[in-house]
């Protein structure tokens, strides 16, 4: 997924900067995990203008904690849905978030670790975990979501 991002575009100091933005298309059709996304993507952008500051390894650190604690609830949210609603790779997709977790856990044990390289990491799993894997569950919970009846509820 290349998540509108002009990740090679020239700053105002002519410098490379990391672009990143949610697009409609990004969208899975389930209101509340296109919301979850969304988030996530909005703590990558964090990462966007700290590469070169003085603050940048503190500033990338507070991005991981707040990641690390997120996806946690997110998987949780995720996983539970397709659940319920007879995902039957379940399991498999509950495996690339375990993957998923540690790698976060292990960048934020890392003493030094630049911007640029997690938000390149975070872009290319994100993208390829939503527009790939997410993208497999949906017809199953979209059927799930309407044999309920559900406007919008996921609980």
């Amino acid at each position: 997924m290349t998540m509108n991002t002009d990740d090679q575009t020239k700053g105002a100091l002519g410098r490379e900067t990391m672009q990143i933005s949610w697009k409609v298309e990004y969208s899975l059709g389930v209101a509340e995990m296109d919301a979850e996304h969304v988030r996530m993507i909005e703590m990558m952008a964090k990462l966007e203008s700290v590469d070169g500051r003085p603050d940048a390894l503190r500033t990338v650190g507070k991005v991981i904690n707040e990641l690390v604690d997120y996806v946690e609830i997110h998987f949780k949210h995720e996983e539970d849905l397709m659940e319920k609603a007879g995902y039957p790779h379940l399991e498999r997709h509950r495996a690339q978030h375990k993957v998923f977790a540690q790698k976060v856990l292990d960048m934020r044990s890392r003493a030094s670790l630049d911007a640029r390289t997690v938000h390149q990491f975070l872009q290319q799993w994100l993208g390829e975990h939503i527009l790939k894997a997410d993208r497999d569950y949906v017809p199953y919970v979209q059927l799930w979501l309407d044999n309920r009846g559900a406007e919008g509820g996921l609980e």
